[in-house]
Parts: C-alpha cells; sequence; structure tokens
C-alpha cells in the first residue's frame, strides 16, 4: 500500500464513520442530514480511489476512478448546500442549476467516457521511492470544466458566502464561520492535488491526507453544536498531521531507503520490520499527541484558563461576603470585568411575587427589563434543564425544530440582550438568573466556561442566600433593638409622667389653698372704697393676675397628671357646638389682640362620641397657640377653623398665619414641659394634653407647617351614626 492509498483508505474510513454517526445523533436536523450525505460522498471517492492504486491494469483502475468520480461530482454541490443551510442562505435558481449541472455530470461520467473520463495513464514511474498510480489523463474536455468551474469554482463561491457573513457577526457564529471557512478550504485543497495528474503536473498527492482530518473535525462540531476556539482545531489538526505523518512515514521511509538491505537480511520477511515499526509508533502515538496537544492547548487558552481560574477562586470567596447588595455587585462586577463581557446583570426571585427582580448590572447601556415573570418560558427551561443556555444555539435549533418553545426562548433572550444565560439553583430552587452579553474580543462562550460560570451562578446562589439570611438576622436585631429603646423610652416617659403626676397632686393640695387664700384678700381689697391710691391698686392688680396664672398652671399639671377618665361623662357631642362655644368664649381676647376667628361648618351637625367639655379645651388650647403664633411676625390676622366629615370621621383644621415650625422642631411639640415660648410665657403641657385628650378620643393630632406660610393643626376624631334614636360609634 502507497501513502496515496493510505489517505484514501484514511478518508474513505473516516467520512463513512462519521457520516453513520452524525445521523444517527443528529437525523431530525437538516444540516446533519446533509453532512451525513456529503460525508458518504466523500467515502465514495476515498474508497475508489484507493482500489485505484491497487489496480494491475488501466481498465480496472478506470472502473474505479468513475466509482469514485460519483463522489468527487457530488462533493462540491452538497458543499454548497451545506454553506447555504449554515448561513439560512434560501435557495435560489443558482441551487436549481448546479443541481442540474450535477446530475450531467454524473451521467456522463458512465454514459460519456470520452467527453469525461477518457483514459488512464501510470504515474510517477519515474520517482524511485514512489509506488507508480494509474490517474486520469488526457481528460475529457466535460471533466476539464468540472474541474475548473464546479469543483473549484462552486468550492471557492461557497467559501466566498462564508467570508462574507464572518464580518458580519460575532460572537459563537462568528467562530463557526471561522471554523467552516478555514477546515472546508484545508479539506478541498489537500483533495484537489489528486487533480493535478490530470493536467499532466507530475506532483505527488501527499496533502490528500488533509481530507480524513477536516471530517473528523467538521462532524465533532455540527453533533456539538459547539466549536472550540479555531485555533484549537488548527493546532489538534496539526499536531495530529504532523505526528503521524512522522510516526508512520518514518518507518516507511525508512523501508524504502534501506529496503535492500532488509531484503538481504530477512529474505521474503523483510516487511515485518517497517510493519512493526509502525506499530510501535503507532502505540506510543497517542500518549505523545495528548501530551503535545495539551502543550498547545495551555499555550494557545492561557488568557482563557486564568479568567476560569479567577471565577473559580471569586465562586470560593463569595461565601463570605455578608453584605447583600456588596455581594451582588462583586458578581457583575468580577463577571464582565475577568470575562471581558460587553455587559451583565442579575435577576433574583422575588418570594411576594411572581417574578425575578433586576437587582444588580454592570455596563448596561441598553433599556434592560426590570423583571422576568416566573411564568417565563426561560424559568420554565430551566426548571427542565438546569443548564446555561446560548442564544446562537437556540436561535440555530428554533430554525431547525418545529417546537415553538424554542422560538420563544430565542425572543426572550433577544428582549434580555442575553448571549448567554446561566441559572442559579439552591437545591431545587431557582434562585437567580445571570444574564451575559457578548465577549469584548468577539469570541465564542467554550463548554469551558459554560461549565465554570454554572459553578459560579450556583455558589452565588448559596452566597446570595446566606448574605438575605444575614441581613435579615441583622434587620430583625435592628428592629428588636429599636422595640427595646422604644420601651425603655416609654418606661423612662411613663416614670416621667408618675412623677408630674405626684408632683401635681402635691401642689394641688400645698398650693391651691394659699393660691385661694391670696386671690380672695386680693379681690376682697380691691373691691374695699380705701384703695385709692392707683400705685397700690396696679401693685394688687398684677398681684391677681399673677396669683390666676398661677393656678391655671396648676389646673393644667392637674388635668395632664390625671390618667384617663374612665368616670369622665362621655356622651354625644355635636363639634360644630363645640366650636361655636369656643369661638364665643374667646372672641373678645381675641379682638383685643387684632385677631379674628372665621369657622367654616358646611352642615349642623358633626357628631363624635366624647366629653365636650375636654373637647373645648383642646381647641382653646390650639386656638390661643394660633394667636401667640401670629402675634408673633403681626399686629393682625386671622385664624381658620374649619370642620369637615370623611370616611374617617370628623376633620377639624386649624389654620393660623404665624411663621411657621421649623422641621425639626415638629416631632417634639407634643413632647411634655417642650416649649419655644419665652421663659414664664408657656409650660409646655398644652399640646402633650391635646395630645393625651385625641388619643383618649380614639382621635389623634397632626400639623402640617412650612416657613413664613403658617401652621395646620389638624384634629381627626371617629363620628358616630345615629339610626333609630340608638347611638353607634363609626
Amino acid at each position: 500500500m502507497n501513502l496515496y492509498g493510505i489517505s484514501n483508505i484514511l478518508t474513505g474510513i473516516a467520512s463513512l464513520s462519521m457520516a453513520i454517526f452524525v445521523y444517527i445523533k443528529g437525523y431530525k436536523h437538516r444540516l446533519a442530514r446533509l453532512w451525513s450525505l456529503f460525508a458518504l460522498s466523500a467515502a465514495l471517492y476515498g474508497f475508489g480511489a484507493y482500489m485505484v492504486t491497487l489496480a494491475k491494469n488501466p481498465d480496472e483502475a478506470l472502473f474505479w476512478w468513475r466509482v469514485a468520480y460519483v463522489g468527487i461530482i457530488l462533493l462540491p454541490f452538497l458543499f454548497v448546500l451545506l454553506v447555504y443551510e449554515f448561513l439560512n442562505i434560501k435557495h435560489s435558481v443558482f441551487i436549481k442549476f448546479i443541481s442540474l449541472l450535477t446530475g450531467l455530470f454524473l451521467i456522463a461520467n458512465f454514459f460519456f467516457k470520452k467527453l469525461f473520463l477518457n483514459n488512464c495513464t501510470l504515474y510517477f514511474t519515474e520517482m524511485k521511492r514512489v509506488t507508480p498510480i494509474y490517474f486520469i489523463y488526457p481528460p475529457g474536455p466535460l471533466l476539464v470544466f468540472f474541474i475548473i468551474f464546479a469543483f473549484f469554482g462552486w468550492v471557492a463561491y461557497a467559501h466566498f458566502e462564508l467570508l462574507s457573513n464572518y464580518k458580519e457577526v460575532s460572537g459563537l457564529k462568528r467562530n463557526q464561520l471561522k471554523y467552516f471557512f478555514f477546515a472546508a478550504a484545508l479539506g478541498f485543497a489537500g483533495g484537489g492535488t489528486s487533480f493535478l495528474p490530470c493536467f499532466g503536473i507530475s506532483f505527488y498527492p501527499v496533502f490528500n491526507f488533509t481530507v480524513p482530518f477536516y471530517f473528523f473535525i467538521v462532524s465533532y462540531a455540527i453533533l456539538r453544536y459547539r466549536l472550540m476556539d479555531v485555533r484549537v482545531v488548527i493546532t489538534r489538526s496539526g499536531i495530529f498531521v504532523a505526528l503521524y505523518s512522522l510516526l508512520l512515514g518514518a518507518p516507511y521511509a525508512f523501508a524504502l531507503r534501506f529496503k535492500s538491505l532488509l531484503v538481504e537480511l530477512y529474505g521474503i520477511n523483510w516487511w515485518m520490520v517497517p510493519t512493526g515499526l509502525m506499530a510501535i509508533s503507532a502505540t506510543f502515538g497517542p500518549f505523545i499527541y495528548i501530551y503535545l496537544e495539551r502543550k498547545a492547548e495551555k499555550r494557545l487558552l492561557s488568557e482563557q484558563s486564568k479568567y476560569q481560574e479567577t471565577l473559580k477562586q471569586a465562586a470560593r470567596e463569595m461565601a463570605r461576603v455578608r453584605n447583600f447588595k456588596k455581594l451582588l455587585n462583586l458578581i457583575v462586577h468580577t463577571v464582565t470585568k475577568t470575562v471581558r463581557i460587553a455587559y451583565s446583570a442579575i435577576y433574583l426571585s422575588e418570594p411576594e411575587s411572581d417574578e425575578f427582580i433586576l437587582k444588580a448590572s454592570h455596563s448596561i447601556k441598553k433599556t434592560q427589563p426590570l423583571s422576568i415573570s416566573k411564568e417565563n418560558p426561560l424559568v420554565s427551561w430551566f426548571q427542565n434543564h438546569r443548564e446555561p443556555l446560548v442564544h446562537e444555539e437556540i436561535s440555530r435549533q428554533a430554525d431547525q425544530s418545529p417546537k415553538p418553545v424554542l422560538r420563544q426562548i430565542a425572543e426572550e433572550m433577544l428582549l434580555l440582550h442575553a448571549a448567554v444565560i446561566v441559572p442559579g439553583f439552591l437545591e431545587d430552587n431557582l434562585i437567580g438568573i445571570l444574564v451575559l452579553g457578548d465577549k469584548r474580543t468577539r469570541g465564542t462562550y467554550t463548554s469551558e466556561d459554560l461549565n465554570t460560570f454554572s459553578l459560579l451562578a450556583n455558589q452565588a446562589a448559596l452566597a446570595i442566600e446566606n448574605a438575605l439570611l444575614y441581613g435579615n438576622m441583622e434587620e430583625q436585631v435592628r428592629e428588636r433593638t429599636k422595640e427595646l429603646v422604644d420601651v425603655q423610652r416609654q418606661l423612662i416617659q411613663a416614670e416621667k409622667l408618675a412623677t408630674v403626676g405626684t408632683l401635681a397632686g402635691g401642689v394641688a393640695h400645698e398650693i391651691n389653698n394659699p393660691l385661694t387664700a391670696i386671690l380672695t384678700n386680693v379681690q376682697m381689697l380691691l373691691a374695699a372704697e380705701e384703695v385709692d391710691a392707683h400705685l397700690d391698686r396696679e401693685s394688687l392688680e398684677l398681684i391677681e393676675e399673677a396669683t390666676k396664672r398661677c393656678r391655671t398652671i396648676v389646673q393644667k399639671l392637674m388635668t395632664y397628671a390625671r390618667k384617663p377618665l374612665e368616670d369622665t361623662q362621655v356622651s354625644r357631642v355635636n363639634l360644630s357646638v363645640a366650636v361655636k362655644n369656643v369661638a364665643s368664649f374667646l372672641q373678645y381676647q381675641l379682638e383685643q389682640d387684632n385677631i379674628r376667628i372665621i369657622v367654616e361648618a358646611k352642615e349642623k351637625e358633626y357628631p363624635v362620641m366624647g366629653n365636650q367639655n375636654e373637647l373645648e379645651q383642646v381647641l382653646t388650647n390650639i386656638i390661643l397657640n394660633a394667636r401667640d403664633a401670629i402675634k408673633q411676625i403681626k399686629r393682625s390676622g386671622n385664624i381658620h377653623v374649619s370642620l369637615v366629615k370623611n370616611n374617617d370621621g370628623v376633620k377639624i383644621s386649624i389654620e393660623d398665619e404665624g411663621p411657621g415650625i421649623p422641621k425639626e422642631i415638629i416631632p417634639k411639640i407634643f413632647d411634655p414641659f417642650f416649649t419655644t415660648k419665652d421663659v414664664g410665657k408657656g409650660t409646655g403641657l398644652g399640646l402633650s394634653i391635646c395630645q393625651a385628650i385625641a388619643e383618649k378620643h380614639r382621635g389623634k393630632i397632626s400639623v402640617q407647617s412650612q416657613a413664613q406660610r403658617g401652621t395646620t393643626f389638624i384634629i381627626q376624631l371617629p363620628a358616630v351614626k345615629i339610626e333609630s334614636g340608638v347611638k353607634v360609634k363609626a
């Protein structure tokens, strides 16, 4: 067997085995079926050309060349169909045209011998170390047309289509195009050297060895739908060809060089020496190949290996990060910068909703959806398959499969601007979804990349769960601490109030009697006719006013310190009447200060349940505070009191025209003893008492204030409904 025969038998075995294997694995896909036909054609060429090398005469060689040319004629036609299918080019008039020509070439091969395969000539007879082989020479005119126009012309056109699309795509598709282009060019160029003897060129077709390796590589790519980096493919192929050419070619060359010596030493068994050397070389060949392959890949994929190791290290370190937001930002930042991708994003499952919410992103420039519904086909796919999705692979499968879910998934990935989506599982629960854009290098995501991302996503899911638990614990601790602080504050306040209550009780008993005696005697002196002197009368009036003020303070202390009056009579109160009573009572005093009180009440009845005296005390206190506020900046003004019924009951608004209350003071105005008035003009108990009374009536007091625009106090009290004379609380 000569070298040309070895290359052809390898082509036949490789292409036939790949044709059967690919068809069994991918017969549902048109691309796989086309590839199987293409490989079968190559197998027919390989086995036929191999039989030519064993032919004993020109007629026998010519017969086997006709068999081989059936495969040769089909190869360029099927390759164009493959490229059209791969690039999703619609079949055109050109396909019909080359189909017709292919049929004519096949007919001419068997029935128009003088136009096609005319004669066989023994070639390489002048080469001492090469076995002569029968090649077609001279060729018929139709064979020349086929070789130039069909074989090289159609194949060149198909490569031009691959190159044109290569410039417009990126990622996985770009790498596939690059692979198909170089691998096919290598295979057709090597196999094309078999035509050289047809044109009288005595060049031994040693490059025919590229054909079987081409089939191994492309078949692997079609089955996996994921190509390794083309540099690795070419390097592996180059190592394989170079190594086995050396391991098998060296014994062959040795036999040719020392054949006479071997015959002299071993007689008719001389062939056992080179055969034994080939067997030894073939035994150690795979080990040498694996070693060289690993060295070459390590050198070529050093950058890829580095970032994969970085991601694995990041996956291990994530468990130590306790801050939830910091963890998410760390993940997207690490992936984006380390792998050098356009952008990344993380969607996390929201327990309280049926969505995955966008929680973190990096370098996203397009409008990104803020959520992914748990009814989304992407989520269902992840629940069933638990593996990453690559957009270009899904798009290809969608084009070749009738399943609508694949098309839906491809569209959803397009909406998310995702080149790859990686699910993150914690046990059987889908915790998060990692969305990745294209690589900035326009390279592809390899299987090793996806495995690394899956590891990262699952580790991230565990780290996120831990961070959430840790964050919840911290939040619970903060809330519990706040509750304890509030309880402590309430206890302190209760203790303070108890102390004030005790003080107020003592004041009532110890001070009220002396004050009453002072006030009574002063009033008697003022009523006496003996007091004529102006200064004496003025002094007595000052004593009377001061005594009344002291009595008022004592009364307020008593009211503040008093516990909720369970025994106080509670009845139906018309707030409209209460407001009118207060307005009438304060009218004279307000007029003295040039302040007018304006009451707005559209209805006659504003019923609530409560104690009228206490409610009037609240209104009086707030109105007097409004007067004091107006007097700070104006000589005159208005106080607006309005009553409104709403869904919550009855609302009373008391609005002044004063300077307003600073924002930092508003939270303190209801605290006991807090006052902004000058010393001697306020006790700080009025609003606190008002709040206590409102709360006792199951209502509340709030305040709205703007600087230089006045203040509005709002009293909200629950209303009552009267049905058939029966009082019912609202």
